[in-house]
């Protein structure tokens, strides 16, 4: 009996982003006003290419922030300030070529940190 052992030339500095559904931080500050002060998604993912090989991340995504407006007066001008408060990424799965990778704790962080960069 033999075992497949897939052999992958991954460069995860060099991830290009393929395709996904997921929400990105331009649009937070709508979502945050909307939904009073946070909002979460469930089930966003996002679809990489690494020298061919299709990297797949699924997770969960929460943000919080503030907002403050001033309306403004006859002298002053309106003004608004947006801060984000809170953000959280929950990596529930990535498979790499169709094959799901077991996730460990330093595996999430380094993902984590790819979708972070592409939001």
């Amino acid at each position: 009996m033999s075992t497949f052992i897939p052999t992958y030339s991954l460069d995860l500095n060099n991830l290009k982003l393929s395709d996904g559904d997921y929400t990105k931080a331009e649009d937070w500050e709508e979502l945050i006003c909307e939904n009073e002060g946070s909002f979460s998604k469930d089930e966003e993912y996002m679809i990489f290419d690494s020298n061919g090989i299709e990297i797949v991340i699924n997770y969960d995504l929460s943000v919080s922030g503030r907002v403050d407006y001033d309306p403004g007066d006859y002298y002053t001008p309106p003004y608004s300030d947006f801060d984000i408060t809170y953000e959280d990424i929950f990596i529930s799965s990535v498979t790499i070529d169709g094959y799901e990778l077991e996730l460990s704790k330093e595996t999430k962080s380094l993902f984590e940190k790819e979708v972070k960069k592409k939001l």
